[in-house]
């Protein structure tokens, strides 16, 4: 799979290999910007899978491209843009513009900054829109572990609280690039775990079960998944 990555290739990242940032500081970059994205979809009443979506383009666009030459904050608003399209719940590009420019400027501009302001953002998205889709050599469909935490959840009667807890990780796995490191259905099943962690609930092992059989088969894997919630960095912004 072309955007499953290992942490050493990660490591070696444009960001990190070429111009020499620490695979912290990239994190951290990341953070922001998938905050960024789940901020705006909040505003702009997008669906989570859109908002998952746009966050899954804005890793994969990073591990081809440097931050140091890419303003992630023009990525991540065309990460919106693209993905609203992709999963057929977009809003318009004036919303968009609206949203992301308070985001970073806030609400106290002169008009006619205001206006300067927006004019360059509406170029911005449109310019980096197709170059994310070059950048993703149109690889555009995302397979997400949100709805394979509902299946989980249905096979194995989990409680409310536990797959809400769980669907809430999935959410949360968008800051860091989970996504560019396991498949969906195994950072489900991690969030699952997590989700009957924290709601002090045992969990089933019924190996006749999809869920019996994807505990079985990686254990350590799904171990290694759950510690990524634990040390990754925290978002700044």
């Amino acid at each position: 799979m072309q955007w499953i990555f290992t942490r050493e290739e990660l490591a070696r990242t444009p960001s990190i290999a070429v111009d020499g940032w620490s695979v912290t500081q990239e994190q951290r970059m990341r953070l922001r910007g998938s905050a960024m994205i789940q901020s705006s979809g909040s505003r702009l009443a997008l669906s989570q899978v859109t908002v998952a979506t746009a966050a899954v383009y804005f890793h994969r666009f990073y591990t081809r491209r440097s931050f140091q030459d890419y303003d992630f904050e023009y990525v991540a608003a065309a990460c919106i843009y693209l993905a609203g399209k992709v999963e057929d719940s977009r809003a318009k590009l004036h919303d968009i513009i609206q949203v992301c420019a308070h985001h970073n400027y806030g609400r106290e501009n002169h008009v006619a900054e205001k206006i300067k302001i927006s004019q360059q953002w509406r170029e911005a998205i449109i310019y980096y829109e197709q170059f994310l889709i070059e950048t993703l050599c149109f690889d555009l469909t995302v397979n997400h572990p949100h709805q394979l935490v509902l299946e989980f959840g249905e096979e194995i009667q989990a409680s409310e609280r536990v797959v809400a807890a769980a669907w809430a990780f999935a959410n949360d796995s968008m800051r860091v690039p989970v996504c560019l490191m396991y498949h969906p259905q195994m950072v489900a099943a991690a969030c699952m775990l997590l989700g009957f962690r924290v709601m002090r609930e045992d969990f089933p092992l019924d190996p006749d079960t999809i869920w019996g059989q994807t505990l079985d088969k990686e254990p350590k894997l799904l171990q290694e998944i759950t510690n990524v919630y634990t040390l990754s960095p925290r978002s700044e912004s």
